[in-house]
């Protein structure tokens, strides 16, 4: 089958119609890289600066708080404009909050580093509000989760390669003087130290912001083949009010909240979970985050190649059908993660990861039906879902942080409760709107 015939016939007779699903992929691929390097720094910022872990999670925090902020102004933008001002709009304060690392190094102080993480991921909640729509938009909507699958294949390659460099390039090269250390050191040679690791931790962004402004002029050069066919008028109020009556939409956007909490629950605290179950076993702590580290590296790739496989997938099972069974997989797997007290259960979140790898695109594309000329403000609602990265975790964490062992398992292992009951909302979303567009074709009620 091939690939094209996924894409509208009609805009593929456009000169650029390739050129700029390129420059659309790479643009997926890039906050996918960018973001899951944020991830990594949680740990080493809280290194460097002498920070508890709740304080360096505020990088995390930063982040997420992105996607609150600037979804709906930039779907106003590229409502009242177009969407390939839209991308290099936000291409443009992805680039600004990159270069304001280096001022931040220069402040030598921790705050600086959220408003660098903030502004960036400012630009990243823009660009995917941008570019989810646009590819959504490029063909029949028949087809439309196949294409946001697939470019959520590039997103979660760029994923691994982000993943790569943060363990390869930048946590290996960073010195291993622990927090407690660097704080009985003299002021002189903690800012010494500081520096040298902080320049580490800013090299690979810096090319980074190279890439997004050569990316800035060649968007900028050609010419786009999308329509603007939704409604430039249109008040956000009351495209929202709308939104709200459609109940596929309304229950789409609890669903992708509640996924998100779950895989940024199982990214986060499969580190913790290995790590603990590598020290039970003997290993000196050292050597087990070496080793979680590895298996972290494998979950990522584990999960972009699902997400291709998945994407194939989706040309012959139905959309609903696919997200029940990968959500059921996907509970089961953290169910034997809590269960198993061995590597058994670390498999299991490889498995889980595995599961998850189809369900940000499909729900995305799930929820956009019925929603009509209001797909730019949708997209900003579903993007606005990522902050559940800020709201879920701290439950598990909450549970990991009170300590007690429950029914002979520990608190780390009981604590994966959190992102199991978070995939039985995605069982029950994938199972209606099954139901919803291929039995009763009614999104509304």
């Amino acid at each position: 089958m091939k690939l094209l015939e996924f894409f509208s016939k009609e805009e593929q007779h456009q000169g650029n119609f390739v050129t700029t699903l390129i420059l659309i992929l790479i643009c997926f691929a890039l906050w996918g890289f960018t973001n899951d390097i944020a991830s990594v720094m949680v740990g080493a910022f809280s290194r460097i600066f002498a920070l508890d872990m709740t304080q360096a999670y505020m990088i995390n925090v930063a982040s997420f708080m992105g996607y609150l902020v600037l979804s709906i102004p930039i779907a106003i933008f590229i409502q009242r404009y177009t969407y390939k001002k839209g991308v290099i709009l936000s291409l443009s304060i992805y680039a600004a909050g990159i270069l304001l690392l280096l001022p931040a190094m220069g402040w030598g102080a921790f705050h600086g580093f959220l408003l660098a993480y903030f502004v960036m991921t400012c630009g990243s909640a823009a660009l995917e509000t941008c570019c989810h729509p646009l590819i959504y938009r490029m063909g029949d909507l028949k087809n439309s989760i196949f294409r946001l699958n697939l470019a959520q294949s590039f997103n979660a390659l760029g994923a691994c390669i982000g993943m790569l460099v943060a363990i390869s390039a930048i946590t290996k090269k960073l010195s291993k003087t622990p927090a407690e250390v660097r704080m009985e050191m003299p002021k002189a040679q903690f800012e010494i130290l500081k520096h040298s690791d902080l320049n580490i931790i800013i090299q690979p962004y810096l090319y980074v912001a190279a890439v997004i402004i050569l990316l800035i002029v060649l968007i900028g050069i050609t010419k786009f083949f999308v329509h603007q066919k939704e409604n430039q008028r249109d008040k956000p109020g009351d495209a929202f009010r709308r939104l709200l009556h459609v109940r596929n939409y309304r229950e789409g956007l609890i669903a992708e909240f509640f996924y998100i909490g779950a895989q940024i629950c199982i990214f986060t605290y499969i580190l913790v979970y290995g790590k603990h179950l590598f020290m039970t076993e003997g290993m000196e702590a050292l050597d087990a985050e070496t080793l979680v580290s590895r298996y972290s590296m494998g979950a990522f790739i584990i999960f972009a190649g699902m997400r291709f496989l998945s994407t194939w997938l989706l040309a012959f099972i139905s959309p609903g059908r696919l997200l029940s069974a990968m959500a059921i997989i996907g509970t089961l797997a953290i169910t034997g993660s809590i269960i198993f007290t061995d590597r058994n259960g670390l498999y299991c979140l490889l498995v889980a990861h595995g599961a998850l790898s189809m369900m940000f695109p499909t729900i995305y594309g799930m929820a956009l039906r019925g929603v009509g000329d209001d797909i730019k403000y949708a997209s900003a609602g579903l993007t606005m879902t990522v902050f559940a990265g800020a709201v879920i975790p701290p439950l598990q964490a909450a549970i990991i942080k009170w300590g007690k062992d429950m029914l002979g398992l520990s608190a780390i292992n009981m604590s994966f409760i959190i992102p199991l009951l978070c995939l039985t909302v995605v069982i029950y979303y994938g199972h209606t709107g099954y139901v919803r567009h291929n039995i009763t074709h009614d999104y509304e009620s």
